[in-house]
């Protein structure tokens, strides 16, 4: 007895569509032309833009331009938010109340060294401190970081921020008085060796 003839399956392989080619149906050949002239200029534009030095493309402001004043202590506006960078820089150890740490941290809060000779506030911002200094009767040893990466402008922010909060009421310091005692000390490479040593330094 013979075997069964399979059933002949070419009429529904021809009924069937041809498998999805990316040869069918191409990118139209306007688009690839306007992809390339793109992507030409864009080459073209990087290589005729100004670069490291001041563009004549764009918004040139900086940041401390855009910046709104800020009024201070005794009238007048400053170009920087002393307050705002006193929370982020100075406030984990000083605290936010300016009272700082207990045998750790001195307070800024009625501290002579705030509201006093502002040229000596200056330079311990300006280069820090390490070693013995007394604080309202109490002795602090540790070290006070340096922050002459900040600018003038910003150095003279925090200090007058703190010399007009927590009851202090010292008179503002300015970005011109930073500069020139950033040019006065420029030549100090080290922190300054406690309290001793500053008083002389004014």
């Amino acid at each position: 007895m013979s075997k069964p003839t399979p059933p002949d399956d070419s009429l529904q392989r021809q009924r069937e569509n041809a498998d999805p080619d990316e040869s069918v149906r191409p990118l139209p050949w306007f688009l690839v032309m306007f992809l390339g002239a793109m992507a030409m200029w864009g080459g073209f534009y990087i290589y005729i833009t100004p670069s490291g030095e001041d563009s004549a493309y764009g918004d040139q402001r900086t940041m401390e331009t855009l910046r709104p004043p800020v009024p201070v202590a005794g009238g007048g506006t400053a170009l920087v938010d002393g307050k705002l960078i006193y929370g982020g820089k100075c406030a984990a150890c000083h605290q936010a109340t300016g009272m700082g740490v207990a045998g750790v941290f001195p307070p800024l809060a009625a501290s002579e060294w705030v509201t006093g000779d502002e040229k000596i506030l200056t330079h311990i911002l300006l280069h820090g401190i390490e070693g013995e200094i007394e604080v309202k009767g109490v002795v602090y040893k540790g070290v006070m970081p340096a922050w002459q990466m900040m600018s003038d402008a910003e150095l003279a922010g925090v200090m007058t921020y703190i010399r007009g909060e927590w009851g202090n009421k010292a008179a503002p310091i300015t970005a011109d008085t930073v500069k020139a005692e950033r040019e006065a000390t420029k030549a100090r490479t080290t922190p300054y060796q406690g309290g001793a040593e500053l008083k002389p330094a004014s």
